[in-house]
Parts: structure tokens; sequence; C-alpha cells
């Protein structure tokens, strides 16, 4: 009955035997895309936290080396009063150099 049908219609059991097998054809090159297309997700997600893990490592590396280039730069409060310290002893060693030479 179908076969009657379809023969009314004007299509033949050949064109339909041909599109079913083209659909499927087109069935699986759409399977294979859709796979291919999870595969670059998961990917993507992938580089995405890997590239958030070193975004957040970078930060805690940069955290911990700016206390080392302060102390460094001689910013750090006990480079400041140790140098602070050199200076007054300097100084006075020179004023009893002076008051030593007057004398």
């Amino acid at each position: 009955m179908q076969g009657d049908t379809a023969e009314r219609e004007g299509i033949s059991r050949r064109e339909f035997t041909d599109f079913r097998q083209e659909m499927r054809d087109y069935m699986a090159a759409q399977t294979s895309l859709m796979s291919q297309m999870v595969e670059l997700q998961t990917k993507h997600i992938n580089l995405e936290s890997r590239v958030d893990r070193n975004e957040r490592d970078l930060e805690e590396m940069e955290k911990r080396i700016r206390p080392l280039e302060s102390n460094q730069n001689g910013s750090a409060a006990a480079t400041k009063y140790n140098r602070d310290l050199i200076w007054l002893m300097l100084s006075f060693i020179v004023g009893l150099a002076a008051y030593a030479l007057k004398r």
C-alpha cells in the first residue's frame, strides 16, 4: 500500500531508497560533526581551566615576590632603621673627630 501511494505521487521505489540512504549519510555526518563539537568544547573548557589556574599561580607568585623586591629596594622598615643607624653612627664619629682636631 505504501509503495502504491509513493508511485501515485510520482516517487519511485529507487528514488525513495536513494533518498533514505542520502538521509542516513547526512545523519552520520551530523553525528560525526556533533562528536567533534563535543570534543572541541571539552578541549576549550580544559584550556580555560588551565588558563585560570595559571593566572592564580601567577598572582600567588607576584604576592610572594613583591615583599622580596621591596626588601631589595631598601624600602623595608628594618632596612630603613639600619640605614639611619649607620648614618647616625657615622655623623657621631665625624663629630668626635672634628672635636678632637679642634682641640
